[in-house]
């Protein structure tokens, strides 16, 4: 993998010089916020900084002059930030954008990522240093993506004899591209996820308050069941933090039955509503080898797979579960249903981070953390489709690996 040195070196050899041009575009529709934001960031010798008090006036401006980063508020009348970075992503894809708020929004957040691939999202109240810090690390990253494309450019036109190396190059600019959007997800998963804390401690001490008082099963089963969603979501977030920190997921290998992470997948999955209103066949065979794996992650990239079946299907759909043998050794976990398939568009990045279909309400994470889980026990992942319609995924997991190795 390139790493800084490396193109430190190529920067030098082709002659590259500073790839930012220091401009910085600020979004608010209000006057007083924009003076607070010029006071500390109009430093003439380090960025040229422009102001615009509506969408449509930052696109206007981001016509005429060059930018590295804006940074926007998101609720604004007519356009929203996100709205904004999204046709600014269109018009300047090498540009970052930055987003602002003072509302607690998952939509916004997941609006943020998708639609406008924002490299930050704040709340509000910020402090100065909060968004110091995240415009010199965005311009970091607007500065490394514009060297790799300069880069890319420059070595694509040496023809047949550097073909190798071309291939080489886009490999490694689609490994820090996937490792930009990690990160991204690191870094926006580590104020959710501070939050969430805070509202699991709030949330267990009413469940405990409910449990001393004559209130009704099926309100505390409600309340139960919210608060599982709550505490798995946090823990998925953990999980997206510990990988963008490390570059890999930690495995906490020990002897596992499979049809255990199969049980387990099962009951957690039955505290989803949706779930149950679903025909659940399982079938697990009687002959499975054991594992040597992480019965914890395995569960949860099952839980994943049934999420994504019970989000394609309706009510009185079949989802069925299975675990079998493999030739050679392992186990393959798979899932299936009977909704109407992987759209074709999807299929090629379907264990990417952030890939939604139509029927999915999430982020777009949940197959792509299945992927992570599998290829951190030495496995595979795969989409297979089913000849009487609808989707089947499947997990090979070995029987046993070196941890060594992985």
């Amino acid at each position: 993998m390139i790493n800084e040195r490396e193109i430190a070196a190529l920067v030098a050899r082709f002659g590259m010089g500073n790839q930012l041009n220091g401009g910085l575009l600020l979004v608010d529709d209000e006057p007083n916020n924009l003076v607070v934001l010029r006071g500390f960031l109009d430093d003439e010798e380090r960025w040229q900084v422009h102001s615009a008090a509506s969408g449509e006036e930052a696109l206007a401006i981001a016509e005429k002059v060059p930018l590295d980063v804006v940074v926007t508020d998101h609720r604004m009348p007519g356009m929203t930030g996100v709205d904004l970075l999204e046709k600014l992503r269109r018009m300047r894809p090498d540009v970052a954008g930055i987003v602002l708020t003072g509302y607690a929004d998952m939509d916004a957040l997941e609006s943020a990522i998708n639609r406008a691939n924002a490299f930050r999202f704040l709340r509000k109240p910020w402090e100065p240093a909060d968004i110091l810090e995240a415009i010199v690390q965005a311009c970091n990253q607007v500065s490394q993506r514009r060297i790799i494309g300069r880069l890319v450019s420059l070595l694509s036109e040496r023809g047949e004899m550097l073909r190798a190396s071309f291939e080489e190059v886009k490999r490694q600019q689609q490994a820090l591209l996937h490792l930009e959007l990690v990160g991204t997800v690191g870094r926006l998963a580590t104020g959710v996820t501070h939050d969430l804390r805070n509202m699991v401690t709030s949330l267990r001490e009413v469940e405990y308050q409910l449990s001393q008082h004559a209130t009704s099963p099926e309100l505390r089963e409600t309340f139960t069941l919210g608060l599982a969603h709550v505490e798995r979501l946090l823990s998925t977030l953990k999980t997206l933090q510990d990988f963008a920190h490390a570059g890999k997921l930690e495995i906490a290998r020990a002897p596992a039955d499979p049809a255990d992470v199969v049980r387990d997948a099962v009951t957690i999955s039955r505290m989803d509503l949706h779930f149950r209103l679903r025909r659940l066949v399982v079938d697990v065979s009687p002959d499975l080898p054991p594992l040597q794996a992480d019965r914890l992650k395995l569960s949860q990239a099952l839980v994943n797979l049934i999420q994504n079946a019970v989000q394609a299907t309706g009510k009185d759909s079949t989802v069925r579960i299975a675990a079998r043998p493999v030739e050679g050794g392992g186990v393959e976990l798979a899932v299936e249903d009977d909704g109407p398939g992987v759209e074709p568009e999807l299929r090629a990045r379907i264990f990417q981070p952030f890939t939604t279909g139509k029927s999915s309400a999430g982020l777009g994470m949940g197959l792509y953390m299945a992927r992570l889980i599998v290829e951190s026990h030495g496995g595979t992942i795969r989409l297979v489709d089913r000849p009487a319609g609808g989707a089947r995924f499947e997990l090979h997991i070995p029987a046993s690996t070196d941890p060594s190795t992985t």
